[in-house]
């Protein structure tokens, strides 16, 4: 966690997001993945996302995917965005190295979700998205971590309120949002949750469109490309007042809720992959 969390940026720190990159692979390595660099290029400069493959046992199961960006803000070292819900990534591949699934999963690092330029934005996620939907992939989808770290007060956007009415004022839930094709996926990550941590899980219409903050996140460049995605997050500025800031830093956040969320993830995981 704390390799992670120091300032990570293609312009203001590329050396170190060259080594968090390098760090993904190699975890995902010493967890009994196969490894790969999804090489794609923006404004002329190569990137790579980090790719690490469990090979399923039935090639006609829809893969799993669970990511994760590794680069940060310009000027934050950025603990709980994203440097949290990479860890958290890193820690469910442990927790699965040697299952044998029916069902392929990856795990990937997506690079430059934080360098975003409009449409351009999400590079990363975009690319991977991209290549399943060009390969006809069959997807059961895809759980995106998003700032997974942080417990405290919970703020909430007004309107909001007209679709959930359930929101907590104490932030120590995850929250799970999906568009309208990820019905499937909250229900079997509502099961994964049970009795490990508080849950608030959201369906928004029109790939996110209805409700733009849902789409912040990776998770809206697979909703773009009709593949079932979660935003798995502690709610980001809603919650956390460090966000893009300086004091984004380890001794910020809740490893105890931490440690729920990876559960969860998991308990997720074994059972979509089978």
């Amino acid at each position: 966690m704390r390799r992670l969390a120091v300032v990570r940026h293609p312009d203001s720190a590329p050396d170190a997001l060259r080594a968090a990159e390098d760090f993904i692979a190699l975890e995902l390595g010493a967890a009994g993945q196969r490894v790969e660099r999804q090489l794609f290029t923006s404004n002329g400069r190569e990137f790579h996302n980090v790719i690490g493959t469990v090979d399923g046992t039935d090639a006609a199961r829809p893969l799993v995917v669970v990511g994760a960006h590794f680069d940060s803000a310009p000027h934050t070292p950025g603990a709980d965005d994203n440097a949290s819900a990479v860890a958290a990534m890193l820690e469910v591949a442990r927790l699965l190295r040697g299952l044998r699934p029916a069902a392929s999963i990856e795990f990937v690092g997506y690079n430059l979700e934080e360098l975003q330029h409009g449409l351009g934005s999400r590079l990363g996620s975009r690319h991977h998205a991209r290549q399943l939907r060009t390969a006809w992939r069959r997807v059961a989808g895809a759980l995106v971590l998003e700032m997974v770290g942080f417990t405290g007060p919970q703020r909430y956007i007004p309107y909001t309120v007209r679709l959930v009415k359930r929101i907590p004022k104490d932030g120590t839930f995850v929250a799970a949002v999906g568009d309208g094709r990820s019905r499937a996926l909250l229900k079997a990550f509502r099961r994964g949750a049970e009795g490990v941590v508080p849950l608030v899980d959201l369906a928004v219409p029109f790939k996110g469109w209805a409700l733009p903050y849902s789409r912040m996140s990776d998770n809206a460049r697979y909703w773009d490309e009709g593949i079932p995605s979660l935003m798995v997050t502690d709610t980001a500025f809603l919650r956390n007042p460090h966000y893009h800031r300086a004091t984004d830093t380890p001794d910020t956040l809740d490893y105890g809720f931490m440690g729920k969320v990876v559960t969860a993830v998991a308990r997720t995981v074994a059972e979509l992959a089978g």
